[in-house]
């Protein structure tokens, strides 16, 4: 697993490598968080996932707004590490 990040708005630049992670959010956040990479799970079961397969949490959660830090996940069936990112 990979993480990046991006600035606030940084259209058009290539998001950086993260080494660390850190989510600020309260308990009912984590809650609709763990909702979101469920139904990701249960949708992306048995599908053939290409380099494009990928969900926002903005696009699940009607209440997300652009103050709030869009989650990006990109699914496939290759492991991904710093290493072998190229």
């Amino acid at each position: 697993m990979l993480a990046y990040g991006h600035e606030w708005d940084s259209e058009g630049e290539l998001p950086q490598t993260l080494r660390e992670v850190s989510l600020d959010c309260s308990r009912e956040e984590l809650d609709r968080l763990i909702e979101f990479l469920q139904d990701v799970r249960e949708e992306a079961a048995g599908e053939e996932l290409d380099s494009l397969s990928h969900w926002h949490f903005r696009d699940w959660n009607p209440a997300w707004t652009e103050q709030h830090s869009d989650l990006i996940i990109w699914l496939t069936d290759h492991t991904w590490t710093k290493e072998n990112q190229e």
